[in-house]
């Protein structure tokens, strides 16, 4: 009889600390009709700023001579002209 009290009483204890049924506490809900008032609207992907960006390309690490360049513009083409190496400087730019 002690032992099935004793194995009881561990058992309720282990469900509590393990995430076991406990009495919940009442929260007040917000109504319905309070969440259903928000307004929507449509962005774009990345936001509602869109950037161009224009990278220019150069023949060694000093950056002085230009052989090439890449342009992103605002309605979305893309233009490449020269050479492409590993240096370059990159410039991005707000669409209007």
């Amino acid at each position: 009889m002690m032992l099935s009290r004793w194995v009881v009483g561990l058992s309720a204890l282990l469900a509590v600390a393990c995430g076991g049924p406990v009495e919940q506490e009442s929260e007040e809900v917000e109504p319905a009709a309070a969440v259903s008032t928000v307004e929507q609207q449509q962005v774009e992907p990345g936001g509602d700023v869109r950037y161009g960006q224009h990278r220019t390309y150069y023949s060694n690490a000093a950056k002085t001579t230009w052989v090439g360049a890449w342009h992103y513009d605002c309605a979305g083409y893309i233009t490449q002209s020269g050479q492409v190496t590993p240096y370059y400087t990159d410039i991005s730019f707000i669409c209007s």
